[in-house]
């Protein structure tokens, strides 16, 4: 019988956070004067998303993640990638990017069931900066026990290192712990350190992301 689960893992970004999409690119835009045309934002954000999960193992964009200098230089070329983003506008998305950051839809409900069921909850991301903030401010900071963050604990996904940072700080055995992302490449290498994986497929901006499935597995 397999044992029961006592520990879950989430991604931060595109699992628990997406971009408001609209907020996102309106306010970038108004910054720099430019128009907006119907169905922009949502193509933009989606672009970026996936810019960055296809990016997410390439030796200079690891580094991004631990270096929160590399990460301010990256993420906005990054950007500057997008059709239609150029480095002026760019700049403007970057300096944006965090603040329009929103949980999706699912995300307060499944953490909140998660809690109150005794469960231990962490956040494993990639990241070159705090995500903290953006937790604390959309109020899931009451349910997080540890905050495992590449650029602070010198690691990233997928590397076995993170994930045994992870487990440390939680105090977690590997069995009795899931790991909920969004990137194949990424996230599922929790499986190396013996942490099972549900690994959810993209959604649009901020609908419904499908987290009631970690409840049916806990």
């Amino acid at each position: 019988m397999s044992q029961p689960i006592t520990t879950v893992l989430f991604d931060f970004a595109w699992t628990l956070f997406g971009q408001d999409a609209e907020l996102w690119v309106r306010e970038a835009a108004a910054v720099v004067g430019r128009p907006v045309a119907p169905g922009e934002p949502e193509r933009i954000a989606t672009e970026y998303a996936d810019l960055c999960r296809a990016t997410a193992t390439d030796p200079y964009h690891r580094r991004r993640d631990l270096d929160p200098e590399v990460y301010r230089e990256s993420i906005p070329a990054l950007m500057a990638q997008v059709a239609g983003v150029d480095e002026v506008f760019a700049a403007a998305l970057y300096a944006t990017h965090l603040s329009a950051l929103r949980p999706y839809p699912d995300a307060e409900p499944t953490l909140r069931a998660l809690h109150d069921r005794g469960v231990r909850i962490g956040v494993v991301s990639n990241a070159g900066v705090d995500i903290r903030p953006a937790c604390v401010e959309h109020g899931l900071d009451r349910y997080v026990d540890a905050y495992v963050i590449s650029y602070e604990v010198g690691h990233v996904k997928p590397d076995l290192p993170i994930w045994e940072a992870a487990l440390k700080a939680l105090d977690a055995d590997p069995a009795s712990t899931l790991m909920i992302g969004d990137h194949p490449a990424g996230d599922a290498g929790s499986v190396a350190a013996g942490i099972a994986a549900l690994i959810l497929p993209p959604v649009p901006s901020l609908a419904e992301r499908g987290l009631s499935r970690v409840l049916a597995l806990v």
